[in-house]
């Protein structure tokens, strides 16, 4: 297929239209992480879990539609964490191990896909199965291993479209902390694009993290989701400034952003003041875990806002200088969880971030496409959109 675009103008232009697309644009953050060139050393596409490589060819012979879901495919690799997680079958069978993560990412792209025509398989590739949608890799490379055992292929499956780079992602996590590390990394770019996401699908209902909602509830301390959410917020308004596009795609209407720093301006930190939570031991501990926050981020304005059945107190306090001792809660009464929203929304103030404190039994739990966390009290309680954590001892 011919193109006036280099092919690597061509993926550039591929990430552009996945970031401007009203579903896809949850892989917003996970295209940025990483490098991204083109080669001549691997026929088709490879990545080592965080770069990206592609052969300038193969770039050339696909569609746009095929395109994307290339990059799609190689983004999908990165955010699941595919070679290090599944390091372990990669021991045990490689061909197999890249089999099933193929088989995972394919299935899932073209499901989630439904019929649209934004993708494409290419001619070669891991064709996607019905039966393995919802499957885990680890269940899918059982699948394959027990049809291989019982003599029925299991890795015959047909021509890959990229390549995995085990050895190379193995130099990037020698030690617990570079995994670690990179995990966070990841991490940070899925909730970089699930606020893009929330924000442009903001007139409809649930707010849910479809693909990556498991990956975004980490099973760790509430202390450490509190401190990398608010963190998180500030890299990506620091990482994703659009006021000076990339000049290279003016011309087709095509916007890349630019590296500019943006400044952290307000947050919001609601403090639900029904008698279940308000005062106790438990909010002692967060709160005293927000005063380090602030202190750390320096926004330019901390407001503290009490609620009940509705705000009772608002107060300010600028430029990092968040103090629990000047706090003036007030209030008492019945709880509505939607009333901060409505509160904020009257006042036209839009911050960076909501942080809730609450039990969670709020009756209307409201909304916002503002990034926000529910810091709840109460086990077994998730809020409907946003990120929910738990607070206990």
């Amino acid at each position: 297929m011919s193109s006036l675009l280099s092919p690597l103008d061509r993926v550039y232009r591929a990430h552009v239209s996945i970031i401007k697309h009203r579903q896809w644009c949850r892989f917003a953050g996970i295209l940025a992480y990483g490098k991204v060139s083109i080669v001549d050393d691997h026929p088709t596409a490879f990545t080592d879990g965080v770069n990206v490589a592609y052969n300038g060819a193969f770039v050339e012979s696909l569609s746009e539609a095929q395109l994307r879901f290339v990059v799609l495919h190689e983004a999908m690799h990165k955010a699941f964490r595919h070679l290090t997680v599944w390091r372990v079958l990669m021991r045990d069978n490689a061909k197999l191990a890249n089999c099933a993560m193929d088989f995972f990412v394919n299935t899932t792209l073209m499901h989630e896909n439904a019929g649209a025509d934004f993708l494409a398989m290419p001619p070669i590739g891991i064709q996607p199965k019905s039966e393995y949608v919802g499957k885990s890799v680890k269940q899918i490379y059982e699948d394959l291993r027990q049809q291989q055992n019982s003599g029925g292929g299991g890795d015959g499956q047909g021509e890959p479209h990229d390549s995995h780079g085990w050895d190379e992602a193995q130099a990037l996590t020698v030690s617990e902390e570079a995994q670690a590390q990179q995990a966070k990394e990841v991490e940070a770019a899925l909730r970089h694009g699930e606020m893009m996401h929330r924000k442009r699908n903001a007139d409809t209902a649930g707010h849910d993290q479809g693909l990556f909602g498991d990956l975004l509830t980490p099973e760790v301390d509430w202390r450490t989701v509190l401190q990398d959410f608010v963190r998180d917020v500030c890299r990506a308004r620091q990482e994703s400034s659009w006021r000076r596009p990339n000049r290279r795609f003016l011309a087709d209407n095509v916007y890349m952003p630019s590296m500019d720093g943006v400044s952290l301006s307000d947050i919001v930190i609601g403090f639900d003041t029904s008698g279940s939570c308000f005062g106790t031991s438990t909010m002692t501990r967060f709160v005293t875990e927000i005063a380090g926050i602030v202190e750390a981020v320096n926004p330019g304005r901390t407001h503290v806002v009490y609620w009940d059945t509705e705000v009772s107190g608002h107060q300010v306090f600028e430029g990092g200088q968040f103090s629990v001792s000047e706090m003036r809660p007030v209030g008492g009464g019945g709880t509505i969880g939607s009333v901060l929203f409505d509160y904020l929304r009257a006042q036209n103030l839009t911050p960076t971030c909501i942080v809730q404190f609450s039990d969670g039994y709020v009756g209307s739990w409201g909304s916002t496409t503002v990034p926000t966390l529910w810091a709840l009290t109460s086990e077994g309680i998730t809020a409907p959109f946003g990120t929910t954590i738990h607070i206990k001892d």
